[in-house]
């Protein structure tokens, strides 16, 4: 066997780490989107939109992935796999949400803290999605057109998001 071939094998992905890059990325993209049309509200309903916004998705995704699991575990350990594995969706709104707050505590306008948290959200989703593609051992050109995918799709989500404000 190549060391190429081997060296590859030793990046592959679980399925379990699969899920989890596949939540960041997704909570990410929510966040961003979410941030993006908030800039009439006060801080205290931003964090609570955003909060509440990656944590209705969040049960959404648990919902949906466990009535589509085909394992032969029980149903309370579907759904307990399902929570674990797409945790990142919420986890994922903490940095830009964080990064909000502190701007807006030194007096930043809320405009302003809102673009550098969606410019977070989108920097986690292109690092997590980067990362995931290395993992899977993608090739150096793959690699790179993942992060630039990543950046245009999250860019495409905030205008679509934008002109329906």
């Amino acid at each position: 066997m190549s060391a190429s071939l081997e060296s590859r094998r030793q990046r592959t992905l679980g399925r379990e780490a699969a899920e989890r890059i596949s939540a960041g990325c997704y909570g990410a993209l929510v966040s961003a989107s979410t941030l993006i049309g908030l800039s009439e509200a006060d801080l205290g309903l931003i964090v609570t939109i955003v909060a509440l916004t990656n944590v209705v998705y969040f049960a959404t995704h648990v919902f949906a992935y466990t009535l589509g699991d085909v394992s032969a575990k029980r149903p309370s350990r579907i759904v307990l796999h399902h929570m674990a594995v797409s945790a990142p969706m919420v986890s994922a709104a903490f940095v830009p949400l964080i990064l909000v707050v502190v701007l807006a505590a030194f007096d930043v306008a809320i405009e302003t803290a809102l673009l550098w948290g969606v410019g977070a959200a989108v920097a986690y989703l292109v690092v997590v999605a980067t990362a995931g593609a290395r993992l899977r051992g993608y090739p150096a050109l793959a690699v790179v057109f993942t992060a630039i995918g990543s950046a245009v799709i999250a860019a495409l989500l905030i205008v679509a998001k934008l002109l329906l404000h």
